[in-house]
């Protein structure tokens, strides 16, 4: 296959980088592709590592992957310790960048202390994760180490998919390191529960006199980014932005809608958004001058963060086919659900202040022809660490929706992960951190969703002792997502410290 000499490419870029046990692995996992849903081919390839290394692998029927190494060196009796990571990585990419995330390696370059990808996502969530868990499972038999299950789980950034489904009869150990967090040196002992929610309506579409004309408005250049762990920053949505366009140029009277689309992704902060919309020829200056007006308002709100943020109407030319538009009521309704869902934070915690505890990402809008118009879906991701503010959210949703005739489906939140801070792992993981980094780090919850709540749950009692940390990764699930590079190696020490630790002290 072509990921050999692509894995070589990725080679000369990290070739110098220390702890060669993680970047290794962390090359080998660039080169293959690996989205959610199309893990065969990565599986197949830590069948084959482990197999050559005369370790045993289960796989379950979701295709989830136990690979066990036995203790040694005098810890052949400790308690197995499970480190756990998921294998798939979130497709993103910039707009003119050519790349197929189903049979194209990635591409990689060093910036300062820092690796990223070239105009895609990195996949360092969580290809750092299952590079630690490999470089564990390989090591030589006289290191003192527990016996050690690497949980590799499937199709995490599409709903932890694979984690839902686990079969947790495969995993023996109580004591697990959730290798999926991005901000070293915290620790982490909670996350949020999520739930996708579809609100759907029914459009009618009429044809439009003569005197009208086709065009495009496009918002693009936003940061974007992780709807879990970068939603308490406040950043543009692409969906909100041409909303509220839209809002001021239909209110005005300049353009009618035919329609609007933007993001394919629950966990994504949308950065691009189109509409096409029809407008008198006469009135395009007037159109310019309210663009420009919204893009002046919005470059004050968000200006400081969103620097790249662009605007753009292009007229089109006029073809043969019958212009066909909105219907001014269903035109107000698509508006007044794009203008009224609410997106970003919608409570901070009062135990943890910095945390968001309940938001909602308005993740995409999309919609498929009728017979005498079009559907419109717009699909929400909703988190919160509280059970039941879910619900509460969707209630909310429903009440629009009833206000505008669409109707609401939604699938079964996931749990999140409730904090247990007298944990023995939590203790263990604090002192080896103290000792490396000569100061207590912050143990704290995340907003973003880890398989740890789920796993839990699968793995029934007795209950499983929990901790999660990382590297520190910047802009997950965008094309700017960069690992630092000088957290490796600490973050390395540390996950081999703590079950060293635990085989010594059984």
């Amino acid at each position: 296959s072509g990921s050999d000499n692509s894995s070589m490419v990725s080679a000369a870029v990290t070739q110098d980088l220390e702890p060669r046990a993680i970047w290794k692995h962390f090359e080998s996992l660039a080169s293959i592709p690996r989205p959610s849903k199309e893990e065969g081919e990565v599986i197949e390839w830590i069948k084959k590592f482990s197999e050559a290394k005369g370790l045993s692998w289960q796989q379950d029927a979701a295709g989830n992957l136990v690979v066990r190494r036995p203790g040694s060196a005098g810890g052949e009796n400790a308690p197995t310790v499970v480190i756990q990571g998921h294998v798939d990585m979130v497709c993103e990419k910039e707009k003119e960048k050519v790349h197929n995330f189903s049979t194209d390696p990635i591409k990689l370059e060093i910036e300062g202390d820092w690796l990223t990808a070239v105009g895609t996502t990195l996949g360092a969530d969580n290809g750092m994760g299952v590079a630690a868990g490999l470089a564990l499972l390989e090591m030589p038999q006289d290191v003192t180490l527990p016996p050690i299950e690497g949980l590799f789980t499937v199709e995490e950034e599409i709903g932890l998919v694979g984690a839902k489904a686990l079969d947790g009869s495969m995993v023996e150990g109580r004591i697990l390191l959730n290798l999926d967090a991005e901000d070293w040196p915290n620790i982490y002992v909670g996350c949020a529960g999520g739930g996708i929610t579809k609100l759907a309506l029914n459009c009618k579409k009429e044809e439009l006199p003569d005197s009208y004309t086709p065009a495009l408005l496009s918002v693009g250049g936003l940061v974007g980014g992780h709807s879990g762990a970068d939603i308490h920053k406040y950043r543009a949505s692409a969906i909100k932005v041409i909303a509220r366009v839209l809002d001021n140029l239909v209110g005005d009277g300049c353009c009618r809608l035919a329609d609007v689309s933007a993001g394919d992704k629950h966990n994504v902060i949308p950065r691009e958004s189109e509409a096409s919309i029809f407008i008198q020829s006469n009135s395009i200056e007037a159109i310019r001058a309210v663009i420009g007006n919204v893009e002046k308002e919005l470059l004050l709100e968000y200006g400081v963060c969103e620097k790249t943020m662009s605007i753009k109407l292009e007229p089109l030319e006029k073809s043969g086919t019958p212009k066909l538009a909105l219907t001014p009521d269903c035109e107000k309704k698509v508006l007044a659900l794009l203008n009224l869902i609410p997106h970003g934070p919608i409570k901070f915690s009062h135990s943890i202040p910095e945390l968001v505890e309940t938001s909602n990402n308005i993740a995409s809008v999309k919609s498929t022809p009728t017979e005498n118009g079009a559907e419109f879906v717009v699909t929400c991701s909703t988190r919160s660490s509280v059970n039941g503010a879910i619900e509460a959210v969707r209630r909310q949703f429903r009440a629009l929706a009833g206000l505008c005739n669409a109707t609401v489906t939604g699938n079964k939140p996931y749990p999140g992960w409730q904090p247990n801070l007298d944990s023995k792992v939590l203790k263990c993981t604090m002192e080896e951190v103290t000792k490396l980094i000569g100061f207590k780090p912050e143990v704290t919850a995340i907003h973003a969703g880890l398989e740890c709540g789920i796993i839990g749950e699968r793995l029934g009692s007795p209950p499983c002792d929990m901790v999660a940390f990382g590297p520190t990764i910047i802009d997950a699930h965008s094309p700017a997502e960069r690992v630092q590079i000088s957290t490796v190696e600490p973050f390395w020490k540390l996950v081999l410290n703590i079950v060293q630790n635990i085989a010594k002290s059984s």
